[in-house]
């Protein structure tokens, strides 16, 4: 059988300084613009296939990710622009002195009745309008936008803590690197620290490869 194999009783390798990122400059930019298509070039020179796609998977669980946030947050923009069509109607009939006195908690806590409530006349559709926009209103809230970023922000860390990690793992124990599964997942995760670990894992990913290596005989 030929094949060659790094002798782990004889050498324990280690990930280059993570800092070190800064001389070399030309994976450090990849990896801040293009982290995808780095990640594939590690990929494909470690030997788990081709850089496209390794480059590929990691780029289509983001796309999805991506696609269903912006389904949500579109859905939430236009339930806004719809709500300030509202309030512009209501604007536009309290231009006049006698309709700005209403009460539109009354008519909110009232089931959106308004039969015994005294409004102007052009008021009364659009108030309703806007009663049953806001009692219908389930998952969307005037903060909804901010804690669909902050879910996608967690979920984003998260993905990349799994996947680039498990990657993280498996080039350790491919070159015999001492390495921490828990710490793996851990530095990929951190925003600004992800970047910076593909690019330690390039560097040392391509000084391995470059080093001799121990032949195995099989007998």
């Amino acid at each position: 059988m030929n094949g060659y194999q790094r002798l782990n009783d004889i050498k324990i390798n280690h990930f280059d300084n993570i800092l070190g990122c800064f001389s070399n400059l030309c994976s450090l930019s990849m990896s801040i613009l293009f982290p995808e298509c780095l990640f594939g070039r590690i990929y494909e020179l470690a030997g788990f296939g081709e850089c496209f796609f390794g480059c590929f998977k990691i780029f289509i669980i983001q796309l999805m990710i991506n696609l269903s946030f912006t389904i949500f947050i579109l859905n939430n923009t236009l339930n806004n622009i719809y709500d300030n069509n509202i309030n512009n109607k209501i604007s536009n009939c309290t231009i006049n002195y006698d309709c700005h006195h209403y009460n539109y908690t009354k008519i909110f806590n009232n089931n959106c009745l308004i039969d015994d409530i005294k409004i102007c006349s052009c008021l009364v559709d659009p108030l309703l309008e806007k009663c049953h926009y806001e009692k219908n209103i389930s998952i969307y809230s005037y903060n909804s936008l901010i804690i669909l970023s902050f879910i996608y922000f967690m979920i984003h860390i998260i993905i990349n803590g799994c996947y680039y990690g498990h990657y993280r793992t498996k080039l350790s124990i491919k070159y015999n690197i001492l390495h921490n599964s828990r710490y793996d997942m851990f530095v990929h995760a951190l925003p600004c620290v992800h970047q910076l670990s593909l690019c330690q894992e390039y560097n040392t990913v391509s000084r391995l490869e470059i080093e001799p290596v121990y032949a195995v005989n099989f007998y």
